[in-house]
């Protein structure tokens, strides 16, 4: 009897394992669905979640690019103005322009410089439209400021390119101070790129292009011109006593061993040519400065001895490499302004909540069509010259052949 009895405890206990085996296994597949839906969920959100942030950075990037847009519209109004009051300083604005509020508007130096002369003096920013009535972009730029006096002339020299600069000051001045080649200018992405000099010592080359390296700053060639308020054209043909001339020309040649003041006077005004270039001494790294290279140029005086009324233009060329540069007036190693040659716009643009500003340096050369070259070729130049004090005729060949030149 105690074996059946055993023995039916042993069908049971069985039936009872098994039993919890299948329990056991019920749990398992409930935690495998729990385990698999929190993953879908996981993963769905997380889909959500970037899908949400793609959005964000897509209208944030578009919100930027409409501030930038209508930051840039402030830009534009502003040469409008600009170019009001060039045509009132010229005296050929038309009797309409009302040239006194012009340079009212200017001058204040306001947010509400455009609105000022252009429209509501209360408005505190101006709504950018795609038509009439429409402000659904929520666009405007919100401050618009013209400095229309800055105390530099930046710009960009291209290889081979010139540029001519009018040198006007808001007061007297008698140097200039020249720099040139930026970190911008150098390949190399480091954060402190080293620069090459073509040069190391008293005698300088001038090789030809291709051995000119890249990081090497340019060669640049300054030639002024200047007159008093009135002038001939003989004028840019002599040089008088005192350091009085109205034209003269340097090439600045960079080297780590040059001088940081120079003298037009130091090179013949226009009758003979120097040997070799002045050497312009230059960091061999960006870390005392924007700029590589820096000099002085003292300036001479003009002919008529008047240099309170010096009316000068700096024609600038660079040679082997382009490079960024930016000019300087002073007057005894103190800073004066230019007058009007580069005004400066601060503009800030709206676009919903977001915000955008522009600084940009505005040039207007519609005054005077300035020559940039005699002749500019990129090849090869046949002369012939020929002097005599015989009137010449069709007939006349004064002793040389038709055509003298070689190809």
């Amino acid at each position: 009897m105690r074996e059946q009895v055993t023995e039916q405890e042993r069908i049971t206990n069985m039936a009872t394992i098994q039993q919890g085996i299948r329990n056991e296994r019920g749990a398992v597949a409930l935690f495998v669905v729990i385990f698999a839906t929190l993953l879908m969920i996981i993963i769905t959100i997380s889909f959500v979640q970037l899908m949400i942030k793609d959005q964000r950075q897509a209208t944030a990037s578009d919100l930027s690019q409409s501030a930038y847009d209508s930051a840039k519209a402030g830009v534009e109004d502003a040469k409008r103005l600009l170019l009001l009051n060039q045509a009132c300083r010229n005296g050929t604005a038309p009797p309409a322009v009302n040239c006194t509020a012009v340079a009212t508007a200017i001058s204040a130096g306001q947010c509400n410089t455009i609105a000022a002369y252009f429209g509501n003096p209360g408005d505190s920013e101006t709504v950018i439209e795609q038509n009439e009535g429409d402000e659904a972009l929520q666009q405007s730029y919100t401050c618009v400021k013209i400095v229309p006096n800055t105390p530099d002339y930046e710009a960009v020299l291209d290889l081979n390119s010139s540029n001519i600069v009018p040198l006007k000051g808001v007061s007297e001045f008698n140097s200039i101070r020249i720099s040139w080649f930026s970190r911008e200018d150098v390949s190399a992405v480091s954060a402190n790129p080293a620069i090459n000099f073509p040069t190391s010592g008293p005698n300088v080359s001038l090789p030809q292009t291709p051995e000119w390296d890249a990081d090497m700053p340019s060669l640049l060639r300054l030639q002024l011109l200047q007159t008093g308020p009135n002038f001939k054209l003989s004028d840019f043909d002599d040089s008088q006593p005192d350091n009085k001339s109205n034209a003269n020309t340097l090439f600045l040649y960079p080297s780590a061993t040059g001088a940081s003041s120079l003298d037009f006077s130091l090179d013949s005004p226009r009758r003979s040519a120097l040997a070799a270039p002045h050497q312009v001494r230059c960091n061999n790294s960006f870390m005392s400065g924007e700029y590589a290279c820096s000099a002085t140029v003292n300036l001479p005086v003009p002919l008529t001895g008047n240099e309170a009324q010096r009316n000068a233009y700096l024609h600038l060329g660079a040679l082997y490499n382009g490079a960024r540069y930016k000019i300087e007036l002073l007057n005894n190693n103190v800073v004066v302004e230019f007058d009007h040659v580069q005004p400066k716009v601060d503009s800030t643009g709206r676009a919903n909540d977001m915000f955008r500003r522009v600084e940009s340096r505005i040039e207007f050369k519609t005054d005077f069509a300035f020559p940039q070259a005699a002749v500019d070729i990129m090849g090869d130049l046949c002369k012939n010259f020929v002097v005599t004090d015989k009137d010449p005729s069709p007939t006349d060949s004064f002793g040389y052949p038709t055509t003298t030149c070689t190809p």
